[in-house]
């Protein structure tokens, strides 16, 4: 297979496959700890020339017809699903998750690209007579090149994501993907481009914050995204549109779940372990601040302890795993350090997971893992509660009052996610007009299908126009106006 796993990432720049000429990056198996390659970031030049062959490509690029586009998308969706299993064990090797939550990020991917094929349906121009011989329309037309800046924690969904909705509008797109795991990046890149696209269309960048900067700062990009933390976030938000550039930066969350006094607590056992431990803790939706109704607040806990006790935590490539490890060392380092400052500040670890047990036959001690850990007695203002945890740790909250837990849920800076688990219709409305999120749950994790369009709120996003759904078209496209009179 042409896309096959390698162990070096490369650059793709104006249609061609090479070596980055800049710093040598190690690449790591987080289940073991081992070096499994190296990724060169691209030099400034190196840079330059992807803008410029992105720039280069445009005009031809904007003139083909939607439909021509779209059969491009059909090819690229049709490469992934060709290849999915390859994905998912490119991503298991270089991000560390699970086989089957990495097979669920591969057809993620695929969905966002059939959202994508769908643009011909949405992309419709609105006309109108204004008077007598005079006649009024709005046209859209893509905005020239792009930069997408994707995180670690889905490799492959959201560079294909991204790339889609760019390309469809007849923009064009250059990419720079996480140097944590750029082997899966790289893998879906290539995918992409042997779909047939012509040259300089969509390009490929590694490296560190400079490569990124400098991207950000080209003349030609003209719109930037990125998904990341909201540091990071507002950082190139503020960068990019000082320079009148058109942003959507992603930031991160503390995500809140409540489980009212009359919840099915096996329902929301469920959803809180689901929501908070799947892929290790590592994505903007997991739910980490848990407060609950003190009628039921140890039933609770106790519940999702025994249910963490049956996850299996090993390399995310041997079979039964349902826990794999966070995806570098650094990662594990923040937070055992934050499980232990919260110990020392009086938390209660019903679950420690600084000393996990390994299963399995293939992760190692050296690797990165850390086992699900459930604290309580925590005050909400605690540093480790305020910020994102982004890893399998949680913090579980007794509330007196439906408002108390609100209120609770609210007092964050970010606001991306929150779930309430109830049988009452009364109770989750009260939830759902009084939380300050831009995703919200009720008895279900609240994430978006691929055709809905999702964001945050607070510091969880900045810019103007978010991700999926319809909402890319409205991104990536300028509306003009055209009055004409016969």
């Amino acid at each position: 297979m042409s896309a096959q796993i390698e162990t070096s990432a490369q650059l793709l720049i104006d249609g061609e496959w090479r070596d980055g000429g800049g710093e040598s990056i190690a690449v790591f198996n987080p289940a073991t700890g081992q070096q499994i390659g190296t990724v060169a970031a691209a030099t400034a030049a190196e840079v330059d020339e992807a803008v410029a062959a992105a720039a280069a490509a445009f005009p031809a690029w904007s003139a083909l017809s939607l439909q021509r586009r779209v059969q491009f998308l059909h090819r690229m969706r049709r490469n992934i699903e060709d290849h999915k299993e390859d994905l998912a064990h490119a991503i298991t090797l270089d991000q560390g998750k699970t086989l089957d939550e990495a097979r669920g990020e591969v057809l993620r991917a695929t969905e966002f690209i059939e959202t994508a094929i769908a643009a011909p349906m949405l992309y419709h121009s609105t006309a109108g007579n204004v008077s007598g011989s005079i006649d009024a329309r709005h046209i859209r037309e893509p905005l020239g090149v792009c930069v997408a800046i994707t995180p670690f924690n889905f490799p492959v969904m959201n560079p294909s994501q991204f790339s889609a909705w760019a390309l469809v509008t007849g923009n064009t797109l250059v990419l720079k993907g996480s140097e944590q795991d750029p082997i899966a990046t790289t893998s879906v890149i290539r995918l992409l481009q042997e779909a047939g696209l012509p040259a300089g269309v969509l390009n490929l960048v590694h490296g560190r914050a400079e490569v990124a900067q400098r991207l950000i700062d080209a003349p030609e990009v003209v719109a930037v995204s990125c998904i990341t933390s909201s540091p990071v976030a507002k950082a190139i938000y503020q960068r990019a549109s000082q320079q009148g550039k058109r942003v959507q930066a992603n930031g991160g969350a503390k995500n809140p779940i409540v489980v009212a006094a009359d919840a099915d607590l096996d329902q929301a056992t469920e959803g809180i372990v689901s929501s908070a431990y799947g892929m290790a803790g590592q994505r903007c939706l997991a739910g980490t601040r848990i407060l609950v109704l003190a009628e039921v607040y140890d039933e609770l806990v106790e519940k999702v302890a025994q249910s963490v006790d049956k996850m299996v935590i090993g390399s995310g490539i041997d079979a039964g795993i349902s826990l794999g490890p966070v995806v570098s060392a650094a990662s594990k380092e923040r937070l055992v350090t934050a499980i232990t400052q919260a110990v020392e500040s009086g938390a209660t670890p019903v679950r420690d997971g600084r000393t996990p047990q390994l299963q399995g036959e293939t992760g190692t001690a050296e690797g990165y893992f850390v086992g699900p850990t459930i604290l309580t007695d925590l005050p909400l203002n605690h540093p480790v509660d305020a910020a994102e945890t982004f890893g399998p740790v949680i913090v579980v909250h007794k509330v007196d009052s439906l408002d108390e837990a609100i209120a609770g849920a609210n007092a964050t800076e970010f606001g991306n996610a929150a779930t309430i688990f109830t049988r009452s219709g009364t109770v989750a409305r009260q939830f759902e007009v009084g939380i300050r999120s831009g995703n919200v749950g009720v008895n279900t994790f609240p994430a978006p299908p691929a055709n809905f369009t999702m964001g945050g709120l607070g510091t969880s996003f900045y810019g103007d126009i978010h991700i999926c759904g319809d909402a890319p078209l409205r991104f990536y496209t300028e509306e003009r106006l055209v009055v004409s009179r016969w």
